[in-house]
């Protein structure tokens, strides 16, 4: 993680502020409302259920995840074709209506990539078979249909709530594939237990195929 080298008299209440930052909107695409006129054309050629689709988004708090973990995607989801057309499987605070709860969502891969939640994107196969990235796929489903709620606590212990790379890391961990590893960090303000960040997955060996893409209106 990285240190700040503030005043000692100011060191905790700032460390406080970005932390808090980083957590409240961990994985949020952007704060700005969406102009729904606009559509984003995102080539699904070769992309199958399970693969993984990062995004950057352009708000302040997306800033702060990249930059505590040195990465260059501040959110992560499950990409899924219900036949007809592609989805994105994903756990994100900030979007849901005034007064209602934050549960898993699916929905369509262009508003996941709008340019008002991303300012760029990546994609990338999870190096195991197609049959099972669609279980894992299958499995993220199901989360979304039992109406499992966002991880506010950010507790890997506890999957009963879900954030987005915890959801990610459990569906695949329970096909026997750990694409985190030791890559987690520690950040007692907000959790007491490891973290991960949509970096931590991007670094994993076990992805292969990755593609860089920016979204722009």
């Amino acid at each position: 993680m990285k240190t700040f080298p503030f005043l000692r008299n100011l060191f905790f209440p700032t460390l406080l502020f970005i932390t808090v930052g980083t957590f409240v909107l961990l994985g949020i695409g952007c704060s700005k409302k969406e102009n729904n006129s606009y559509k984003v054309i995102f080539d699904t050629k070769g992309l199958r259920n399970g693969d993984l689709l990062f995004r950057n988004g352009c708000g302040y708090e997306s800033r702060v995840v990249t930059d505590l973990s040195s990465g260059n995607y501040s959110h992560i989801g499950i990409a899924y074709n219900d036949g007809s057309q592609w989805y994105v499987i994903h756990a994100v605070p900030g979007e849901a209506a005034a007064g209602e709860k934050e549960y898993l969502k699916c929905e369509p891969i262009d508003q996941f990539f709008h340019p008002d939640r991303a300012k760029a994107g990546a994609r990338a196969h999870v190096a195991c078979s197609d049959s099972l990235a669609d279980v894992a796929t299958h499995h993220a489903l199901q989360l979304v249909k039992r109406k499992v709620l966002f991880d506010n606590h950010y507790n890997l212990e506890d999957t009963s709530a879900l954030y987005c790379t915890e959801l990610v890391r459990l569906v695949y961990s329970d096909c026997g594939i750990d694409l985190c590893e030791d890559r987690w960090h520690r950040i007692h303000i907000i959790a007491n237990g490891p973290v991960i960040y949509p970096e931590d997955i991007w670094k994993s060996p076990l992805l292969t195929d990755k593609i860089k893409f920016e979204t722009t209106n």
